[in-house]
């Protein structure tokens, strides 16, 4: 491909990543001493607004809905307060874009560091959640896509957020859960498309997708990618016959962060160009990155909670 256009907008809502060294020191410390305590969890789906000539704003309601809820109490020792584990459905008739918790969780009398963390549509896939929040820390999940489209299984976006800081009772605490992905949308075009040239999709793969998330932020991803999605069209379907007709695709893949030159995530169009007597089928491929294509030292990364538009214009 000789030439494309890349367009990225960026809004990422997470609070400050913990960089406590969480140790392991003991059970039931302080547990004769310690109460419980309705805790006020406001919670909210960390929104994305899209708005460039090529794609309109993405509805909050394909990413963001909160189908279930799993709350995580670690102590100021980073140990899990197993009792206080606590579990929120809602079903797929009432998702909800924001919500209001109370639930009664065991407070530290002395008010140290705490942890709460939230993670969002997991029912049925929840994992054994570990005893020491350094574990959660460097614990990876699947995610659950459909089996050729590139897109969130069922729609349930997994989700996690978390807070650090004293917990006391009555205390109201924001979190903002955040997806888990990255969303990439790619909108095709061709630039000599014409009467006499036309341009028939074929497929469209996207090479060394994550398919794995870490639930805290890192900052490399280099062994959860090696996933290839591939979406096949029938040519005829997809055919640009002048430079004005674009075509959009939109895609959800595992954040891939500080990847090696060898790990970059690419896109591979396969396109037929020619005339109907006179197709010959073409690649186009893509490394996909958060920086434009010309700049210097170009950063590769795909961050998840992030919306991508990537511009490809097809050309020979």
């Amino acid at each position: 491909m000789k030439a494309y256009k890349y367009i990225f907008l960026l809004s990422c809502l997470w609070l400050a990543a913990c960089t406590q060294n969480n140790e392991w020191i003991g059970e039931n410390i302080d547990a004769e001493t310690s109460s419980e305590g309705i805790v006020h969890l406001n919670l909210q789906s960390a929104e994305i607004s899209v708005d460039t000539r090529s794609i309109t704003p993405q509805d909050p309601m394909t990413d963001n809905p909160i189908y279930d809820l799993c709350l995580l109490h670690y102590n100021f020792e980073g140990q899990l307060i197993a009792k206080d584990t606590k579990y929120q459905v809602f079903g797929t008739d009432a998702p909800q874009l924001g919500y209001q918790w109370s639930p009664t969780l065991t407070i530290d009398p002395q008010n140290r560091t705490e942890t709460l963390c939230l993670v969002a549509n997991m029912d049925g896939n929840h994992p054994t959640w570990p005893s020491r929040l350094a574990d959660l820390k460097e614990m990876t999940v699947d995610l659950q896509f459909n089996s050729s489209n590139g897109l969130i299984s069922n729609k349930k976006m997994y989700m996690f957020g978390y807070y650090e800081g004293a917990i006391q009772s009555n205390k109201s605490i924001n979190i903002m859960l955040g997806r888990m992905t990255a969303a990439v949308k790619f909108v095709i075009s061709a630039k000599d498309a014409s009467s006499s040239i036309n341009y028939q999709i074929k497929s469209i793969e996207i090479v060394k997708a994550a398919v794995k998330s870490y639930f805290f932020p890192h900052n490399s991803t280099n062994n959860i990618f090696g996933s290839t999605f591939k979406e096949s069209f029938n040519p005829s379907d997809f055919q640009i016959a002048n430079a004005s007709t674009e075509f959009s695709y939109y895609y959800q893949i595992g954040e891939n962060i500080s990847p090696s030159s060898t790990n970059h995530t690419q896109v591979v169009i396969t396109a037929n160009r020619g005339s109907k007597s006179t197709w010959t089928t073409k690649r186009y491929t893509v490394d996909l990155g958060c920086d434009r294509p010309e700049v210097p030292n170009r950063n590769y990364s795909l961050y998840r909670n992030n919306n991508y538009t990537f511009n490809i214009v097809l050309n020979n």
